[in-house]
């Protein structure tokens, strides 16, 4: 996806603009390492960890209905129970934490970390108040526009742009809604508001602030050259429009195959079903590849498995999420069906490429040496892959690394 992207999808197989670098990393990688090189040589003010799918607020939209719901109410009744619905919210994301820990999610215990490895400058935050991490477009969308704002917001407070970076920091889906991000910097104005007309009025006050911000803002819009933007085990998804950012990082769980000549290449996600036979006639195959996909023999399975035609319907705003998801995903040859039932065939065809790599920026594919377990199994294998990337024993190693190619590519 090339400057002027306007939301045009990524497409399946990619064919990264940068040469890809396969690489091992091991857990004291990053030892010794001055990592105050963040602010005193890159101009990072301040560093934003974005969580992915499922570790939100409201993972499968129920609050958002509860909300929706309460809407129909008297007035002193929704007064009652709003209240209740947000506390509802703060206990999901507080169970969440719980139980995964660092696992496929940014502890506090990560922030705090990630805080004293750099020193007292830039500030090491969580996105807070999180998104609702639902799996679907409306969603992601929301996420950009809630960074977006956070960007205009520092802006008006004096941030310099010319001089000072943000540093974008996102595990899984969010750095799809860091894609999307990347076309609203770049703020061509036509795509911009075929994207905000797309999306009705799901997005809500925000989303109108920022079309408005936008709206009468240059093209791109200035925070576009304070954005170096990193994410770990993003599915290949929504296109990347390299004049809303100034730097681009992707790093993924990837173990290559030893019987193939290239090191970039994957094993397909498990994908029974797709030949249209009976699973008697596919049992080996099929639960061979349960077993590889169990064990991460490949790396980050839920990387290659959640391209598009993996989401899941929102309870609510479901003809927005509809359109939206076909205006971004424009550039696919066949555009991903409504229904759960038609979408196997078009989701079978898109796997079988095999698609690990981003169209832009640096993708490192990255395997992990480590032996350690969690509470979810040995560390390469959480998650089915996904979840080494947030651990808090991988982050000075990954830190450094993502440092040394910033610093390659010119960051």
């Amino acid at each position: 996806m090339p400057r002027r992207n306007g939301f045009q999808h990524q497409s399946y197989p990619t064919r990264p603009a940068i040469e890809p670098v396969v690489l091992q990393l091991n857990e004291d990688d990053g030892q010794p390492f001055d990592f105050g090189h963040l602010h005193t040589q890159y101009g990072v003010r301040k560093v934003l960890l974005v969580h992915g799918t499922f570790a939100g607020t409201d993972p499968f939209g129920i609050h958002a209905m509860m909300h929706a719901a309460a809407e129909r109410l008297p007035p002193a009744a929704r007064r009652a129970v709003d209240p209740v619905i947000d506390r509802l919210s703060d206990q999901t994301k507080r169970l969440t934490d719980a139980i995964t820990a660092d696992v496929a999610n940014y502890s506090n215990g990560y922030r705090q970390l990630f805080q004293t490895l750099v020193g007292d400058d830039p500030d090491v935050s969580r996105l807070e108040p999180t998104w609702s991490s639902e799996n679907n477009h409306i969603a992601r969308a929301g996420l950009a526009i809630r960074l977006l704002n956070e960007l205009v917001e520092l802006h008006e407070h004096g941030f310099d742009p010319v001089h000072e970076r943000v540093l974008l920091w996102g595990h899984s889906h969010a750095g799809n809604g860091f894609a999307i991000l990347s076309n609203l910097l770049a703020n061509d104005r036509e795509s911009v508001e075929a994207f905000f007309a797309a999306a009705g009025n799901s997005l809500g006050e925000a989303g109108e602030a920022a079309r408005q911000v936008l709206a009468a803002s240059s093209t791109p819009h200035p925070m576009a050259t304070a954005a170096l933007v990193v994410t770990f085990g993003t599915p290949v998804r929504y296109g990347w429009d390299t004049d809303g950012l100034r730097s681009l990082v992707h790093v993924t769980h990837h173990r290559p195959a030893k019987d193939q000549a290239d090191a970039t290449a994957i094993v397909p996600a498990v994908t029974f079903g797709c030949e249209g036979n009976t699973f008697g006639d596919n049992f080996t195959a099929a639960t061979t590849g349960v077993a590889d996909v169990l064990s991460a023999k490949h790396g980050d399975w839920v990387q290659a498995f959640a391209i598009a035609g993996t989401d899941i319907a929102p309870p609510l705003n479901r003809k927005d999420n509809v359109r939206l998801g076909t205006f971004l995903e424009r550039g696919l040859p066949e555009p991903t069906p409504p229904k759960i039932g038609d979408r196997l065939k078009v989701a079978c065809t898109r796997w079988k490429t095999c698609t690990r790599m981003h169209a832009d920026g640096r993708n490192l594919l990255v395997d992990y040496q480590s032996s350690r377990l969690t509470r979810f199994g040995p560390s390469r294998q959480a998650v089915l892959g996904h979840g080494i990337y947030t651990l808090k024993d991988w982050l000075p190693s990954q830190l450094s690394l993502v440092l040394e190619w910033l610093a390659h590519d010119g960051a």
